[in-house]
């Protein structure tokens, strides 16, 4: 079976999304943010992105890394949501550049 996050691993505040091809998402429960793992290649690398929504205006789509495998992708999919939390608890106002920048830059998640 292929690995997905485990409902005791998704961070409060988070839900998976329904499966859609080769991407896994988690969305926060405000709607506004949402954490992807997309398969990349035929050789199992995937890509991980933030996605954030403003007034449901637009959308924009921000790289956030890689990781070599499903399993390693999970991982670090897990790891960005809470990372996402954590930094917006610390500062509300946050801008979604500033948290990709901080959790480039605090390698908290693996990729």
């Amino acid at each position: 079976m292929e690995p997905l996050p485990k409902t005791g691993d998704i961070p409060a505040g988070w839900e998976q999304s329904p499966i859609r091809g080769d991407e896994i998402e988690l969305r926060h429960q405000n709607g506004d943010i949402a954490v992807k793992a997309v398969r990349a290649t035929r050789a199992d690398e995937w890509e991980l992105e933030m996605e954030d929504s403003i007034g449901n205006r637009y959308t924009t789509i921000r790289p956030v890394g890689q990781a070599d495998t499903k399993k390693q992708a999970v991982a670090a999919l897990v790891a960005l949501a809470e990372a996402v939390s954590d930094l917006r608890n610390e500062r509300d106002d946050m801008l979604p550049q500033d948290i990709i920048r901080e959790v480039k830059r605090s390698q908290r998640v693996p990729v």
